[in-house]
């Protein structure tokens, strides 16, 4: 990794992608396709800062330009969408920016920089992790059905739009014989359902910290088994909602009653 300054890497491989691009004549092409995703990480990065938190660095890859956040814990659902959303709207208005002035000069380097940026706004709100539109439905889901539900639609979708994507992906290279594109992008997509595990759930996280700040008014009532322990049960919690346990036994009686408030601050306590 190649440190150009405190907030900004860039891969060995991108520099030798770069110097491969100079030798075959591809320098635009190249260079215009980062700026398109540099454009998109630095929208993400302007949501993060509006929304209190704090950027990390940004580095250019091989396959494209990841942003790390140095913290990522944020209460509002609203907030949650508007840092995922941002990088895709950015590469629309762009997108639409370059085919109005296209149509006053038309010029390859517009084209292009129009064919870029749709290509990365629609990528990027496709329902799948780790795309940006499945981080979207993964914290809309959360918030409405607990963790537990979210994540396992969340895999079931992700999983479908991938086979959707390896069908086009063979259509694709079928048509051109050389483009794999989206063959490998739904490949990114699978092996993302199997592979990703997060060293912390920042969700059951955000569960803990914020539970003091909910409306009362909305209320989720929920029944879990006598013998669950309370870090499993808050797992099924609706983050958006006030959340009231009854403890049932083998038998399906109810046994005991507990309230959100009682079951974190039992947690908090170990």
């Amino acid at each position: 990794m190649i440190r150009i300054t405190k907030y900004l890497y860039i891969h060995i491989l991108t520099a030798a992608l770069f110097a491969a691009c100079f030798f075959t004549h591809r320098t635009f092409e190249i260079t215009a396709a980062y700026a398109a995703m540099t454009l998109h990480e630095l929208a993400h990065a302007l949501a993060a800062v509006c929304i209190g938190l704090k950027i990390s660095h940004i580095t250019f890859y091989p396959f494209g330009v990841n942003m790390k956040l140095k913290n990522k814990i944020v209460c509002s659902l609203s907030d949650e969408i508007i840092l995922y959303a941002a990088g895709p709207l950015v590469n629309a208005a762009i997108a639409i920016l370059s085919a109005s002035l296209y149509r006053h000069f038309p010029l390859y380097h517009l084209q292009y920089m129009y064919m870029a940026n749709t290509a990365l706004f629609a990528v990027n709100l496709l329902p799948a992790l780790p795309l940006d539109g499945g981080i979207i439905l993964k914290k809309i889901l959360i918030h409405k059905f607990g963790n537990g539900i979210g994540v396992k639609v969340l895999k079931a979708v992700s999983f479908l739009t991938a086979m959707a994507m390896a069908a086009m992906g063979i259509y694709v290279v079928y048509i051109t014989r050389f483009n794999f594109s989206v063959l490998l992008l739904s490949a990114l997509v699978v092996g993302n359902i199997f592979t990703q595990k997060e060293k912390y759930n920042l969700d059951y996280i955000k569960e803990l910290m914020f539970y003091k700040d909910k409306n009362k008014k909305y209320v989720a009532v929920k029944a879990a088994d006598i013998s669950e322990s309370e870090r499993d049960i808050v797992k099924s919690f609706d983050f958006g909602k006030y959340n009231i346990v009854f403890l049932v036994d083998e038998k399906g009686r109810i046994v005991k009653t507990l309230t959100e408030t009682e079951i974190i601050n039992k947690i908090l306590k170990c």
